[in-house]
């Protein structure tokens, strides 16, 4: 699920946090075209479905995290984050010091784990974390040390990937900012997906905290734990209710759970926020399907269709489709066309490999395959292609 943040020693640089829009089915869309009339939801309305009303289950059903706790620091970290900035002065000095800390194989050692949605504290007793929670790891630490570091939202170019058969992922990225005297710095665990030119904006701390509710939200559903998926994207909600993709996430989780009155309401909100809100759409189309709407749902679902061709995954999905139906000349194309749309995903290289293997172009299927290596960090991932590559071609 990992947005290619790399399983890597940190360094001081660029760090991307892993942030997720869910939506059933949905995908990236144009905000270009005006949106049909919908149904007017009252203040009540949005009240109801933002607490808990629009629930199945009582929201009360088991504990989640205190906001309070997310960015705790412990004794054990306190003493950590100075030992490990003892004797620098300069603020940058101890920026360096503290990620290089963090990072190094011989002190803290915190891994990268794309999975890892955790705590502050989480991380640090548990050394990993991707890049969501090593953001409010440094950042809690820093501020212990007088380090002035802030969440910073970066718009990166559309990253997407596949959750399961009724999910589709898109990432976007937050990194730790630090402002000096002279322009500012910030902490990565890598920057591979980072450019300077990209437009950011910092964010305040209950923003990022939100994101924090949001993944666990987005993570429980893969793992079909509805209920708790749901009071995880409730208590999002609470802490940045003006964000627009965290209605829309809302709206699928309600849209799974078969409460269509309260999925219709949530992705109108969403709309209402954010008219180019790109992952509203295909659920909007689904909900007024279930309400016997069909022009709206057809609105929704020819929106929907256009920009579903605009996602490189989909595209990936066709190509696998094809191949196993050995159909080589569309499974080359698709393929293709992922990789025009995204590439920097090893996947894609390395199907194209073997489809170019299986259509008797041995040079140029080697070429592929060594850019889906070079294109993955992890050395096991990496012999794992080598491998497998090496078995199909034995096959052919």
């Amino acid at each position: 699920m990992g947005a290619g943040c790399g399983n890597r020693a940190m360094r001081v640089s660029w760090v991307h946090l892993r942030l997720l829009w869910m939506v059933v089915l949905a995908h990236s869309l144009s905000a270009c075209v005006g949106l049909p009339e919908q149904p007017a939801i009252s203040q009540e309305d949005v009240a109801w479905v933002s607490g808990g009303g629009g629930l199945s289950r009582a929201p009360e059903d088991g504990a989640i995290e205190d906001a309070s706790t997310l960015m705790r620091v412990t004794p054990e970290m306190r003493r950590f984050a100075n030992e490990a900035t003892a004797g620098e002065v300069s603020v940058q000095g101890k920026v360096v010091a503290l990620a290089e800390a963090l990072g190094d194989a011989d002190k803290r050692h915190v891994r990268y784990d794309a999975e890892a949605t955790l705590t502050a504290e989480q991380a640090f007793l548990q050394r990993r974390a991707n890049c969501l929670s090593y953001t409010l790891l440094f950042v809690a630490l820093a501020r212990e040390v007088g380090i002035p570091a802030e969440f910073n939202e970066v718009d990166v170019p559309p990253i997407w990937d596949l959750g399961d058969d009724r999910t589709s992922l898109l990432y976007r990225h937050i990194n730790a900012r630090i402002d000096l005297f002279h322009g500012y710095r910030v902490v990565d665990v890598s920057g591979d997906e980072y450019d300077p030119a990209y437009d950011q904006r910092v964010i305040s701390d209950t923003a990022a905290l939100a994101q924090f509710y949001n993944n666990r939200a987005v993570e429980l559903r893969l793992k079909q734990r509805q209920a708790e998926a749901l009071r995880y994207a409730l208590r999002a909600l609470e802490l940045s209710p003006d964000t627009a993709y965290l209605w829309t996430n809302l709206a699928s989780l309600y849209l799974l759970d078969g409460n269509v009155r309260a999925a219709r309401i949530a992705v109108t909100q969403s709309l209402q926020l954010d008219a180019s809100s790109m992952m509203s759409y295909d659920t909007a189309s689904q909900v007024y399907e279930q309400l016997g709407e069909p022009r709206l749902a057809r609105y929704f679902h020819q929106r929907a269709q256009y920009f579903l061709e605009q996602n490189p995954y989909h595209h990936y999905q066709l190509a696998l489709a094809a191949l196993r139906a050995d159909d080589k000349e569309v499974a080359y194309n698709e393929t293709r066309r992922a990789i025009g749309m995204y590439s920097k995903d090893a996947r894609f290289f390395f199907l194209m490999a073997v489809v170019l293997n299986q259509m008797g172009k041995e040079v140029l299927a080697s070429q592929s395959m060594q850019v889906a290596i070079d294109l993955t960090s992890d050395p096991a991932q990496q012999e794992r292609y080598r491998s497998k590559f090496a078995r199909l071609t034995k096959q052919g």
